[in-house]
């Protein structure tokens, strides 16, 4: 593979893929790693981070600047004190950065990058806030994370799909939801989870841009199938201003 370009972490530790993946191999060995974070660990290296690192470059100063979903809101105060939200979720991922500067990819896509697309925040001022707050917030990686694949701000150059979830994903995967004043099932009503309401209300504001995309068609029809959809565009204005004001 040749000379590696990584960031500079470990640049300092190894100073070729081949020296890299060996020690990798005599850790693995030597601690019995279970083969599933094996595979999660190699290919994040030498698959997500190669292409990451290449779009960077190729894509140019400029492509940070993309806003192909015309999102306009100003970056909400919760993002910066967790007091102002009742979302554990949000809450609880905020805090962590917060104490560590520094929280799992996974939290990052799911709950953060998700919630700032589906209800519209600028993406150039959470990009600027993911790079304050991140102790790992190299350029090269923070850019195509958060303008391609976080929210779909690039309209579809990094990521066909935008990465778009509803309260039941997260409850699915996470154990945010549990004793959380807001219900994920629930899509109206004063409990209703901002991210089941933001979902459908994102889907529907982007209906006729997303209905010939092959990767997300089929849940935009799913909007047909609201028997509620009128409430869910009143409840979603109603967390949209809230947001605007500084609290949810």
């Amino acid at each position: 593979m040749g000379e590696n370009i990584w960031d500079p972490q470990i640049q300092l530790l190894v100073p070729n893929l081949n020296d890299f993946f060996e020690e990798v191999r005599k850790y693995i060995k030597r601690n019995e790693i279970p083969i599933q974070s094996v595979e999660g660990f190699i290919r994040q290296i030498i698959g997500w981070r190669e292409y990451v690192n290449g779009m960077y470059w190729f894509l140019g100063d400029s492509y940070r600047n993309n806003n192909k979903l015309e999102a306009k809101m100003e970056l909400p105060q919760l993002f910066h004190d967790s007091s102002q939200t009742k979302m554990n979720c949000l809450k609880n991922t905020i805090d962590d950065i917060k104490e560590r500067s520094w929280v799992h990819h996974i939290p990052r896509l799911m709950i953060l990058s998700n919630f700032a697309l589906i209800s519209g925040i600028n993406p150039q001022q959470y990009l600027d806030w993911m790079r304050e707050v991140f102790i790992d917030a190299t350029d090269w990686v923070m850019v195509p994370n958060v303008i391609g694949m976080g929210v779909h701000a690039d309209g579809g150059i990094m990521m066909t799909k935008p990465y778009a979830a509803g309260g039941a994903y997260i409850s699915r995967m996470t154990n945010y939801c549990k004793g959380c004043f807001f219900d994920p099932k629930k899509r109206t009503g004063e409990d209703a989870c901002p991210f089941t309401t933001l979902y459908w209300d994102f889907l529907d504001r982007n209906r006729e841009r997303f209905a010939r995309n092959h990767r997300i068609a089929l849940q935009v029809r799913g909007l047909d199938r609201l028997d509620d959809l009128e409430g869910v565009r009143n409840r979603a204005d109603e967390i949209l201003k809230k947001l605007t004001k500084g609290t949810l």
